[in-house]
């Protein structure tokens, strides 16, 4: 079985699709209003990714099938894929997987791309590899910022990872870290 912060982490890459769908369905004319104030007022989510997200949960499946029809084959079966493990996640998962993502969606566009290419890394990474930089991960978002920080500029941090590892860790702990 799949941990939750592995599914999270996967689900991650999938949220970076989410514009990509979204836009699909503006270009087709049948994406959803944006929420007013009133709307985002009342606790209604409108980062494009968590919003896409909901749009998807809402659809049956005929409706997300179509949504996703302009996608490659494989790459539309990977989001249903990922949307299914999403579905089977605890709440308290599912509200942790979303909060990660706003938080992506919260960061400066360059910044958001520094921490989509280290998703795309680590999706790249062998499974030994990406493992070990989960469970560091979990280590490091238990941690309050000053003893994450302390952790990372360690000598056992830096001579157990590579150099791109500790970027990419760096990147990736910006989403799953708490807010201090």
């Amino acid at each position: 079985m799949t941990s939750g912060r592995a599914v999270v982490l996967s689900l991650l890459g999938w949220f970076l699709l989410a514009p990509l769908v979204a836009g699909q369905e503006e270009a087709r004319g049948d994406a959803a209003p944006r929420p007013s104030a009133a709307k985002k007022a009342a606790g209604q989510n409108n980062q494009p990714g968590v919003q896409a997200l909901q749009r998807l949960a809402q659809m049956t499946p005929e409706e997300r099938q179509k949504a996703l029809a302009n996608l490659p084959p494989q790459r539309r079966q990977e989001i249903l894929e990922k949307f299914r493990e999403f579905q089977d996640m605890p709440p308290t998962a599912k509200q942790r997987a979303t909060l990660e993502v706003e938080r992506l969606q919260s960061l400066p566009q360059p910044r958001q791309n520094q921490v989509r290419r280290s998703l795309q890394q680590f999706r790249a990474l062998p499974d030994e590899r990406k493992a070990t930089i989960r469970r560091e991960l979990g280590r490091l978002s238990a941690m309050p910022e000053e003893d994450r920080r302390a952790r990372m500029n360690s000598e056992e941090f830096r001579n157990r990872y590579s150099p791109a590892e500790q970027q990419m860790i760096g990147n990736l702990s910006e989403l799953v870290a708490p807010n201090d």
